[in-house]
């Protein structure tokens, strides 16, 4: 099976770098389906990768912390990426799951902002900024700015920086851009109106003085979860119900089985 590296690619669609809501239609994401996935510039659905047949046998794993985060520990931190397997038991803890969740929580709370014309802020906390919400990635704030997270695992050793890169970063265009809509698979898939994440993994190990040392994976990882459809997030209460019930329904899609 052809490897997926996390590279930067490109691909000639009618979105822009920063992304423009006059370009698309207001309140859709990007189709996943769509994205470029190769080098060679084919889309996610264009041909077999590990990334489509996963979504199409829906091999998926609760984003919450269970036994399912240890028992694929050798798919969530291949060696390829994170090298020696010692690490595999290591990052495999409640505190990969925390580091994840909360980026996701972030962006529901987001989601519900822009689609309650609240006005903008960070985190899930209520803003009193003049600018509304815009739509994440799309327009706005993280355009330019990433939503991340930091959690220091003193137990394992292990410090987790998981962010959804800007739109400057990474173009929507791209699968490895942070949020679209699924689009259409064959199989299993979910809902084709379920968001995608592509969140990016940086680990490192803590040194005696619990201090960020050497990176475990050279490179951030990117591992794409299935969230609920946009629609259902904007039904919850408030910001940060939005924000919880997308962690609650969140699945790591998983590769390489």
């Amino acid at each position: 099976m052809k490897e997926i590296k996390i590279i930067l690619v490109f691909f000639p669609l009618i979105f822009t770098n920063s992304g423009n809501t006059n370009e698309y239609h207001l309140g859709n994401y990007p189709r996943f389906s769509d994205a470029i996935l190769w080098p060679s510039g084919e889309s996610v659905s264009a041909k077999p990768s590990n990334v489509s047949r996963a979504i199409e046998k829906a091999s998926t794993i609760p984003l919450e912390y269970t036994g399912s985060i240890k028992g694929m520990k050798q798919y969530l931190f291949p060696k390829s990426a994170y090298g020696d397997l010692y690490f595999q038991e290591k990052l495999a803890s409640r505190a990969f799951s925390q580091a994840i969740s909360n980026v996701v929580k972030q962006f529901g709370c987001a989601e519900y902002r822009f689609r309650h014309d609240l006005p903008e802020s960070t985190g899930c906390q209520n803003g009193s900024s003049n600018h509304k919400e815009a739509m994440p990635f799309i327009s706005g704030q993280f355009t330019a700015n990433r939503i991340e997270a930091v959690i220091d695992d003193q137990n394992s050793g292990v410090s987790y920086y998981a962010y959804l890169k800007s739109t400057d970063e990474k173009s929507l265009k791209s699968a490895f851009g942070s949020v679209h809509e699924l689009g259409t698979f064959f199989g299993k898939s979910a809902d084709r109106r379920s968001l995608v994440l592509s969140i990016d993994l940086q680990a490192f190990q803590l040194n005696t003085n619990m201090f960020r040392g050497e990176k475990i994976n050279q490179y951030a990882y990117t591992y794409f979860l299935i969230l609920p459809k946009a629609v259902d997030i904007a039904r919850q209460a408030n910001q940060e119900a939005a924000g919880e019930f997308s962690v609650r329904n969140s699945k790591i899609l998983i590769l390489e089985r």
